[in-house]
């Protein structure tokens, strides 16, 4: 019985500091964008845990939402799909906010050996949208996101 007491208090504790951390972490920066005249809202990956993460573990992604890499110089940024639950269309953007290369309908990858898909170009910010976003809504190389206000 006391094995059992110490258990059920172990879990209590455990879904406390768990619940603690949840409502007192920050909450995610985020704006709106326009891209091929639709205007989605978009959680900033801006730091280096936030882009390792990403939107892995999440089981959907709402049809106007996406999340936007913006990183401190422009590279040759390379995605997977580790850990992902549904597909994804990525985009990558120069600094003048141009579309410079795009991966359609990436599948999750469960562990193990998952491919990287990286631009043959740099890119200063990515776009990560539900699969089929960029056939839907006819978005091509040279496709310009804006901000809005």
């Amino acid at each position: 019985m006391n094995k059992l007491l110490a258990g059920a208090i172990i879990v209590v504790i455990l879904l406390s500091v768990f619940a603690g951390y949840q409502l007192l972490r920050p909450a995610a920066k985020s704006t709106r964008i326009q891209i091929a005249g639709v205007i989605l809202d978009v959680e900033l990956a801006e730091g280096s845990e936030d882009q390792q993460r990403g939107l892995s573990g999440r089981v959907n992604l709402p049809s106007d939402h996406g999340m936007l890499f913006v990183f401190g110089y422009e590279a040759q940024w390379g995605f997977w799909m580790n850990g992902m639950m549904f597909p994804l269309d990525i985009i990558w953007f120069n600094s003048s906010r141009e579309a410079v290369f795009i991966e359609q309908n990436l599948q999750p990858c469960g562990s193990g050996q998952c491919p990287t898909y990286a631009p043959p170009v740099v890119a200063l910010y990515v776009l990560e949208i539900n699969a089929n976003f960029v056939r839907s809504h006819n978005i091509s190389l040279g496709t310009e996101f804006t901000f809005v206000s």
